[in-house]
This record gives C-alpha cells, structure tokens and sequence, in this order.
C-alpha cells in the first residue's frame, strides 16, 4: 500500500496553545502523544522502528546534556520563573542525579540502603551493582549537598523555581546564558518589536492537536500530536510567525550543522510552524502568514560563542515532507498492523 493513500485530517476544533510545565508535558499523561522526538523512535533513518516507537511509557533516565541544556533554556527563555541556585556542593554527573532523586527523602528522615538501590535502578548509576561500598558513597558524597540545600530550602524572599546545579554545569550555564544575553541579533529575535503595534511573542508554550487518520482499508482512528515550542512571535503587522529554538551544542559551532542532519532538527521546525500556522489562523485570525524559523545556538566549550543560524525555506518543505510521512507511517502501523497504545475495543487510538 502506498502510505500516499492514507488521508490525514486535522481537527482543528481540538487545537489547543497552552502552558504546560515539563515535568507534565513529559509524563506519562501524555505519553500516547506523537512528538517529533517520537517521530525520530519510528524513522529508520534516525534507527527507529515500529517496535521502538509504540513501545511502552518509560521515564527517562539521566542525561548531562539534557540537564545543561534544560537550565540554559530555562534561565534564557524563562527569567521571571526559575533562578539559578548557589554552588551547594553538588556532586557530577550521575551521582548528582542520585543526590536530587534521594533529596526528598533526606528532609522527611533517613536515606535507607534500599531507598539508594531504588534510585540506582532509575538513574542508571551502577544499577543492579550497588554494593554496601557504593551505598556508602553515596550517602556521604550527597551529604553536603543535602544539609546545605535543606538549609536554605524555606525562604520567603525566593519566588522562583531553584534550578540546582554542580558546580561545573553551573559555571558553564551561566557562561552560556550570559553569551546569548550578549547576542544583539537573539535579542532582538526573542524580543521583538513593531512600529505601531508589537508582536505577541510567547516562550515554552505547547500546542496540542488531534488528527484523523483514514486508511484505505477503511479503518479511521485519531493520532494526538503534541509540540512544546521554545519561543515564537506572531507579527500581525508584517504577517508573519517566527519561531526560534535555542540549541546547546557541545562541540565548536561549525559542527551544528551535522546535529541539524543527525537529530533532523528540519522536521521539528517544520512541525512547530505548521501548529503555529494553525493557531495564527485559529486565535488571531490571520490568513496565510510568511513563515521564518531561527536556531539560536550556544556552544558549551568555551569560549561560549553563539549565533543566529536562520532555516531555508527548501529546509522547512523538506522537513514537512518527512513529518508528513512519518505521520502516515504511524496510521499505517495502526491500521494494517494492529499497533497501538491504547488497549480499547474496536478503537484505535494514539
């Protein structure tokens, strides 16, 4: 069958532009919904598989990376919400993931050896290896980290979420955060202004969308998709919508454009305008706008430099393309394989 025979059909009564924290967002509450990182588990040129991509909700584990660059999205994108924390003797790496996992635990009473086996086995530090060594290790490594935190956990004059960090990562978010402060053109790209009227702009706002899926065999089913985009404007005077994505890279920037190939950053641009599109249209009324996309990148390594890397529109259709069909090889998995991830009689549903 040929996957340009399946329909796809958006329900555009269910678009929804709305805040949703990440710890939600990425929960198992939305888990049955079609992400393009969740494209990637499917793509085989990214080494997806069927298999790979309805596999069950699993919480991920640690990643350094994605806590750097969580933090410097956090404090660029989000000021007025989340701060950055005083060096409270953290450790690295893993064994700092374990220090926030058992923190909780540590203000209602004692850590046990069970409680740090448990956190191993989700971390993946030394998971199914602890030994009574290890355990120790952890305990006294965190230790520090644990009373000094605790001691300034309750404070009427912090408003603001905490972002706690090793001293390392801390000292190279804030070198990052700093550089894009620095950067005119990311500036202005963040937060632009009109002559007569400004822009509405918005950060870290998700757009939820249902689409029907009508195979040729008859089957019809919705896919849930589901987009959280870093920041975005909607310029009602020029007509047009932006969207921009900070990207951390941890190499020199003359390297990201291999990271534009591997991780197919196109078909996320290319997702995020289209739902964009469609909330223009949907909230604000506005027909057929020009469209522009920017990747606002930060090198990790120092000296922290940073730049505007603006996405062609040959860049934009491309990654359209690929979204486009990905999207039909999903219905197609369900409507000729039986996949899916909701166990519901005579309903198939993503």
């Amino acid at each position: 069958m040929n996957l340009k025979e399946i329909k796809l059909e958006p329900l555009l009564d269910t678009l929804t532009l709305t805040k949703i924290p990440d710890e939600i967002y990425f929960s198992e509450k939305y888990s049955k919904y079609v992400s393009n990182s969740r494209l990637g588990k499917l793509n085989p040129r990214q080494g997806g598989s069927p298999e790979q991509f309805f596999a069950p909700f699993v919480q991920s584990g640690y990643s350094s990376a994605l806590a750097l660059g969580s933090a410097v999205h956090e404090l660029v994108l989000q000021p007025e919400y989340f701060e950055l924390a005083d060096d409270y003797g953290k450790p690295t790496a893993k064994l700092g993931a374990m220090a926030d996992e058992l923190y909780p635990i540590f203000v209602k009473g004692d850590v046990t050896p069970e409680d740090v086996i448990e956190a191993s086995n989700k971390i993946d530090y030394y998971k199914g290896k602890m030994t009574s060594d290890l355990i120790n290790k952890v305990l006294t490594s965190c230790k520090t980290y644990w009373e000094t935190r605790a001691s300034k956990e309750l404070d009427l004059t912090t408003s603001k979420e905490v972002i706690h960090l090793d001293y390392k990562s801390r000292e190279v978010v804030k070198s990052c955060v700093n550089a894009l402060s620095n950067n005119t053109q990311v500036q202005r790209l963040l937060h632009p202004t009109g002559l007569i009227e400004d822009p509405i702009i918005a950060n870290e706002q998700a757009i939820l969308l249902d689409v029907k899926a009508t195979c040729p065999n008859g089957k019809e089913f919705i896919l849930h998709l589901k987009s959280k985009l870093d920041n975005y404007s909607i310029d009602t005077e020029n007509n047009t919508i932006i969207v921009n994505d900070v990207k951390t890279i941890g190499k020199i920037l003359s390297e990201f454009d291999n990271n534009i190939a591997k991780f197919h950053y196109s078909r996320e641009m290319a997702m995020y305008l289209y739902l964009l599109k469609l909330c223009a249209k949907k909230f604000h009324n506005i027909d057929n706008p020009k469209i522009q996309a920017n990747y606002l990148v930060v090198s990790t390594i120092p000296d922290f430099y940073t730049k505007v890397q603006p996405v062609s529109y040959g860049e934009i259709v491309q990654g359209f393309k690929e979204f486009q069909t990905l999207l039909k090889y999903v219905a197609y998995q369900i409507g000729y394989h039986n996949y899916s991830l909701d166990e519901r009689i005579g309903k198939y549903q993503l």
